[in-house]
């Protein structure tokens, strides 16, 4: 009896707690610093430009192989105002194979990558799982409008903390670059008529310019203290840059420059001129001769007819590609229909293909694709997710005493749905 007691004092003193239930997503609570949503770069507001330098350090230990990154020479490198010789130019993350492990945050040594540690980025449903695949834009957007109020990186608080414990001085804050008092500091500058990133040195262009003569002998100096793995190396290197250029019409003469630098026997097949020595200086500058034309049927032919039928099978799937998106066919695409003599070439357009470089008809509206096909816009499932839709929509203003939309209502209307009113906006599709 007493424990009947107990139990029903313990059940009763609950009736006066306050709910924790909150309304979501009307009401959200306060996330966490440590908060895993989805990682994303940040941006380096002093140097107004991303942090990652596409090292792939993220990409090699990713456990569930949901990242890709592409590196280039850093083009504010020679200006002066970045340090990184090398900056990300491609990024990739899917975010629908992503465990948010935080694994990628922990190993980068740039500080170029966090946890959106947001509501924003932690609310990433969608109808199609494509639209999970987030490039580099959408990767920077967050940091880059200031959304990041507070990048975090577990490492940097356990650092902090065993400081503290030890009675040393605490690190420097991370992501200092990254945060909003960095973003502020940019927009100070440009608003006292300065570059939005700081000067770091004086330009390298009179550097570049002063040293372009002596480069070459420079180069070939280079050359005999090479050993003879890296001399081969090199030379396959530049054999490989020469023939891709012959078969794109014309060798560069930095490349004709690097085959007599190196000794390749190619550079007597390009020019005509036998292979000096190693370490022989280079002659005086000089137009470089063109690369003779590639026999009719050569590997290198640019119109040779495998090549040609690369090319039209290649205008074809693009064409079609837009055909079945219920699009109208780029104008460069029909001329590569009209070029390659393509049968599709007429069925587009009704006119036969005229010779090479003659302007094409202009192409007619694409038919629709065909009823319940993959591409059809006006399937009958996309048709349903447009009204659903546009019914959030309509509630949506409704529940914020505004107006419906005309465009809106004209979606409901015609798609077959009806207008919610303000006693059943709180309702579901």
């Amino acid at each position: 009896m007493i424990g009947i007691l107990k139990g029903l004092a313990t059940t009763l003193s609950t009736f006066a707690r306050r709910p924790v239930t909150i309304q979501y997503p009307d009401e959200k609570h306060e996330l966490s610093e440590r908060q895993r949503s989805f990682p994303v770069l940040t941006w380096d507001f002093d140097h107004d430009e991303p942090f990652c330098t596409g090292c792939n350090i993220c990409v090699r230990n990713c456990p569930v192989d949901c990242m890709t990154a592409v590196m280039h020479d850093n083009p504010k490198h020679p200006e002066g105002t970045s340090d990184r010789r090398k900056i990300v130019e491609k990024f990739w993350i899917d975010y629908a194979r992503c465990m948010r492990c935080n694994i990628c945050i922990e190993v980068c040594p740039f500080e170029a990558i966090s946890m959106d540690n947001t509501w924003e980025g932690h609310e990433q449903a969608t109808y199609d799982r494509r639209d999970l695949h987030k490039d580099i834009e959408d990767l920077l957007e967050a940091s880059k409008a200031g959304k990041l109020d507070n990048p975090f990186r577990p490492l940097d608080n356990i650092e902090a903390n065993t400081a503290l414990a030890e009675g040393e001085e605490v690190p420097v804050i991370g992501f200092a670059g990254a945060r909003p008092e960095a973003r502020q500091a940019q927009a100070e500058r440009i608003a006292q008529g300065l570059g939005a990133a700081i000067q770091e040195r004086e330009p390298e262009v009179q550097a570049q310019a002063a040293s372009a003569a002596a480069g070459a002998s420079a180069e070939d100096d280079e050359v005999a203290t090479l050993s003879p793995r890296k001399l081969r190396a090199r030379r396959m290197k530049a054999e490989r840059d020469a023939r891709a250029e012959r078969e794109a019409g014309e060798v560069s003469a930095e490349t004709i420059a690097a085959l007599r630098r190196y000794a390749s026997e190619l550079y007597t097949e390009i020019t005509g001129e036998p292979v000096p020595p190693i370490g022989t200086p280079a002659p005086a500058a000089a137009a470089a001769p063109a690369a003779p034309a590639a026999p009719a049927g050569d590997v290198g032919d640019p119109n040779s007819p495998r090549k040609v039928r690369a090319r039209r099978m290649k205008a074809e799937r693009t064409a079609r590609g837009h055909i079945e998106q219920g699009e109208d066919v780029p104008a460069d695409v029909l001329q590569m229909l009209n070029d390659t003599e393509s049968d599709l070439y007429k069925e587009i357009t009704g006119n036969d293909p005229a010779p090479a470089g003659a302007a094409p008809a202009a192409a007619p509206a694409a038919a629709p694709a065909a009823a319940g096909a993959q591409g059809d816009p006006n399937s009958p499932r996309k048709l349903r997710a447009r009204r659903m839709k546009a019914e959030r929509t309509a509630r949506e203003h409704i529940e914020r005493g505004e107006a419906i939309p005309e465009d809106v209502a004209a979606t409901i209307t015609e798609l077959g749905g009806t207008l919610p009113t303000a006693e059943d906006a709180g309702g579901g599709a």
